[in-house]
């Protein structure tokens, strides 16, 4: 598995990894795990994704760009990301509807019973 560096509101996480999961409905869901600067657990540190009623093809996402205000480009240099494919309105906001290479994404993504583990 691969990790990567992220910085977002001037706070620096470390060996940073995805988590995959899905909502009820089955659409796609994305947590952050890393650790926190120097600390040396690894911690939750965001879940970029957000549920929307629409069914999403399963390499879309909708990302909360409210709270993750760089993370698309983020996941464009790492190559996870394809690009914007349109936008979605969830709670009278607007959200871009993000196309993944999931095989890139599988690259930085964990297995979930590891996960148990982190705080």
């Amino acid at each position: 598995m691969k990790t990567f560096n992220y910085e977002s509101k001037c706070v620096k996480y470390n060996d940073c990894f995805f988590d995959r999961g899905e909502y009820d409905n089955g659409n796609l869901e994305l947590s952050i795990y890393g650790r926190i600067e120097n600390d040396i657990n690894t911690s939750h540190i965001s879940n970029p994704t957000i549920n929307v009623k629409e069914k999403l093809k399963g390499t879309e996402i909708v990302i909360d760009t409210e709270v993750n205000t760089n993370l698309i480009s983020f996941l464009m240099d790492l190559g996870i990301a394809k690009g914007i494919k349109r936008r979605i309105v969830s709670n009278g906001m607007q959200f871009p509807v993000v196309e993944l290479d999931l095989s890139k994404l599988d690259e930085y993504s964990y297995e979930q019973e590891v996960l148990r583990y982190a705080s």
